[in-house]
């Protein structure tokens, strides 16, 4: 179970952390006020080839580590499993870009995710190889729930607030938000990982009293609640997968 674990690890830094907001939105063609000059994209179009092939490679690329931890029988497989990654990822993402034009973005994520992740269990099951990690399951535990706590779940929660409040601008990684939501999500695992379920309680008051003045605007404080429960609702969900490991 160890190695899938460990596949998921590399798949999340291959389709989160190594793919910059440039090739993410240059992918689907997503017109900014800063393509005046680039003519990569019409302006009916959905995908952009150039930026997919792009991805598609950087994201194979941390499966590469694979080499450095079988042995020399499991590096064939290792080239299998890269050159069908490579594919497979390629023709995902080719539909998840098609259908972000067309339907809620929240649940193209989510399939989208869900599709990455069925490769990856059948990998791990019809094409066993021996990485000899099981004495690192708990460090490989914590990368696990560290790397889906901060990326993809900041990617969810600014896809959700998009389909409800098409107008709402999408928030970077650094942004002030997300940093605030990424340090509750932190928080939340930390108390949840020792039984102190109080103490959440105790953040999402101290976050509410800081923002008393902008709860008064109705739209707001119903902003305020989604991003607040969803980001609560992620934690407890990765706490839960982290416990049944």
């Amino acid at each position: 179970m160890v190695d899938f674990i460990f596949l998921i690890i590399l798949h999340l830094i291959g389709d989160f952390y190594l793919q910059t907001s440039k090739i993410a939105q240059c992918k689907n063609s997503k017109q900014r006020s800063e393509c005046i000059d680039c003519q990569g994209c019409k302006v009916d179009s959905w995908i952009n080839l150039k930026y997919l092939m792009i991805h598609s490679f950087v994201y194979v690329v941390p499966f590469v580590m694979l080499y450095f931890i079988v042995d020399s029988i499991g590096q064939l497989k290792v080239t299998i499993i890269i050159l069908l990654l490579l594919i497979i990822h390629g023709c995902i993402d080719l539909g998840a870009c098609f259908f972000y034009k067309k339907k809620k973005q929240t649940m193209v994520f989510l399939i989208d995710q869900f599709l990455h992740i069925v490769p990856l269990w059948c990998i791990y099951y019809f094409i066993p190889f021996q990485c000899n990690l099981s004495s690192y399951t708990f460090v490989i535990k914590i990368i696990f729930m560290g790397l889906t706590l901060i990326m993809p779940c900041s990617v969810l929660i600014n896809k959700l607030f998009e389909d409800i409040y098409p107008e709402t601008v999408t928030m970077d990684i650094f942004d002030i938000g997300s940093v605030i939501g990424i340090m509750e999500r932190i928080l939340t695992i930390i108390f949840s990982c020792f039984g102190n379920f109080a103490a959440i309680a105790i953040i999402i008051t101290v976050k509410t009293w800081a923002r008393t003045n902008d709860l008064k605007e109705t739209e707001f404080r119903n902003k305020y609640l989604l991003g607040t429960l969803t980001s609560l609702v992620l934690s407890l969900l990765i706490f839960l997968v982290y416990k049944s490991i």
